[in-house]
């Protein structure tokens, strides 16, 4: 028996990174990246990234920069449009001490993530969802049939990251 439930363990583990977002494209990882967001609605990611002034300290004017990657037109990086600025991706972010920063994406304001650089420098973000805190790595959207623009509803989204045991976490929040 536990032979078997270790199996299944393994199984829907293995499986979390898959789930949600099963033929989308990763975006390129670099050493900045925080974490990218993805929806059911088209392969089009949405990538945050730290704003680092050297190699230990978060640019405290601006810590955070984020940029879409159009995949549905050959994987063109463009800003944010200032509707998703305002309206959808873009970042409400506040100082709370030295290399470390508060923020919420705009349409979830009711999630806090904390921006965080450790003490070899590597910029990660941290959240607690459903009493499960984790470092974040992506997030997918999955989006009301029949809704887009600035009318898109969800139905949810799913977090994905790794706890401080190291082990692969994904919360659901609904809305």
């Amino acid at each position: 028996m536990k032979i078997l439930s270790w199996f299944f363990c393994l199984l829907f583990f293995s499986s979390i990174d898959t789930y949600a977002q099963e033929g989308y494209p990763i975006p390129p990882f670099k050493s900045n990246t925080l974490f990218y967001i993805q929806h059911s609605e088209g392969h089009n990611t949405y990538v945050y990234e730290a704003n680092m002034i050297d190699k230990q300290h978060l640019n405290a004017n601006s810590p955070i920069n984020n940029y879409r990657i159009l995949y549905d037109k050959g994987g063109e990086i463009k800003p944010l449009t200032s509707i998703q600025q305002k309206f959808a991706y873009g970042i409400i972010s506040k100082n709370l001490e030295n290399n470390i920063v508060e923020f919420e994406i705009v349409s979830y304001k009711n999630q806090p993530l904390y921006l965080k650089v450790d003490k070899s420098g590597k910029p990660y973000v941290e959240t607690t969802l459903n009493g499960h805190k984790f470092n974040l790595h992506r997030i997918f959207i999955k989006q009301k049939e029949g809704t887009s623009g600035l009318g898109t509803q969800v139905d949810y989204l799913l977090f994905y990251g790794i706890d401080h045991k190291g082990n692969k976490v994904r919360e659901k929040l609904v809305p």
